[in-house]
């Protein structure tokens, strides 16, 4: 049986761009467009929802730009049973907004909150990435997973990821 949709028409959530490498990573393409043999994701559709709640773990969101962009649309969201994220990620961010999210009237606020965390996210794979670069992705995301379930022990933010090939 078909799920119903939640958005009252299609509409389009972007990404950046600049980020296309971090989801053929997640998404298990190579730089050529072929499929490596492991993947997390088998689509852009569960990446960019890893992004977002990776975004909202982090506190950090960012607008997308003007640049380059990418779309997923909310169909393909439905789809994948994935659309309801759209509405979750912007009231883990805001739980005192969380009702007003939820209105027709809204869809368009929380596709644009939802994309900026997934932006956010993004960005913070990207600098793990940077930080690891021997590491897997799937560690990656393990090691900033387990660091969101790790009570702060007030180091420093910016201080280096252990090298997770060791």
């Amino acid at each position: 049986m078909r799920q119903a949709q939640l958005m009252s028409k299609e509409r389009l959530i972007y990404w950046p761009g600049e980020f296309a490498e971090i989801m053929d990573l997640l998404t298990g393409k190579d730089k050529h467009g072929g499929r490596l043999p492991i993947a997390m994701y088998e689509f852009n559709t569960q990446a960019i929802v890893l992004a977002a709640c990776i975004g909202v773990a982090e506190g950090r969101k960012r607008d997308i730009g003007s640049s380059t962009k990418k779309e997923i649309s909310t169909v393909t969201m439905a789809g994948h049973g994935l659309e309801r994220f759209i509405f979750l990620i912007p009231q883990l961010a805001e739980p005192d907004k969380a009702v007003d999210i939820l209105r027709t009237s809204n869809e368009e606020l929380a596709i644009r909150e939802f994309e900026r965390y997934a932006a956010g996210g993004l960005e913070v794979l990207a600098g793990a990435i940077e930080r690891s670069p021997l590491s897997s992705i799937d560690a990656i995301v393990a090691q900033l997973v387990k660091a969101q379930d790790t009570p702060s022990t007030g180091a420093p933010e910016d201080e280096e990821m252990p090298d997770l090939m060791e």
